[in-house]
């Protein structure tokens, strides 16, 4: 039993692995880190870490927001004075699909201004949630 968990578990390394360099290696992305935010993605022993530098906004503007095995960060800046047309002012929304579903793992967001970083517990499993509360 505990080499079909191990075996599963290298599966879904090899699969962050795998789609981290697609992900990097997509133009797509590179456009969105400069026209949104930038994000970064780790990987350590117990987590994957997302990490997007948010400048200029606070943590209530920030929403993080599951859907199985999608993360996505949202950034509603539409009540800020400097914006003009504020009706024409959409939020911003960067999603990050992962290539294994997520959503029942215990997941944690921080914002120390600028940096958002998202942990997602590898072995730890979390409640089924649609949004994450960010400390």
């Amino acid at each position: 039993m505990q080499d079909n968990q191990h075996g599963s578990q290298m599966n879904e390394v090899e699969k962050f692995d795998e789609w981290v360099k697609s992900f990097f290696l997509d133009p797509e992305t590179c456009a969105l880190d400069h026209q949104l935010f930038s994000i970064d993605i780790y990987e350590s022993d117990d987590e994957y870490m997302v990490e997007a530098v948010l400048e200029d906004h606070d943590v209530k503007d920030i929403k993080v927001c599951l859907s199985d095995n999608e993360l996505s960060i949202i950034v509603d800046d539409t009540d800020k004075p400097f914006l003009e047309k504020k009706e024409d002012k959409l939020p911003t929304q960067r999603k990050i699909p992962f290539p294994f579903s997520i959503c029942s793992r215990r997941i944690t967001a921080e914002f120390s201004n600028p940096i958002l970083v998202i942990r997602i517990h590898k072995f730890s499993p979390g409640k089924t949630v649609e949004d994450i509360n960010i400390e």
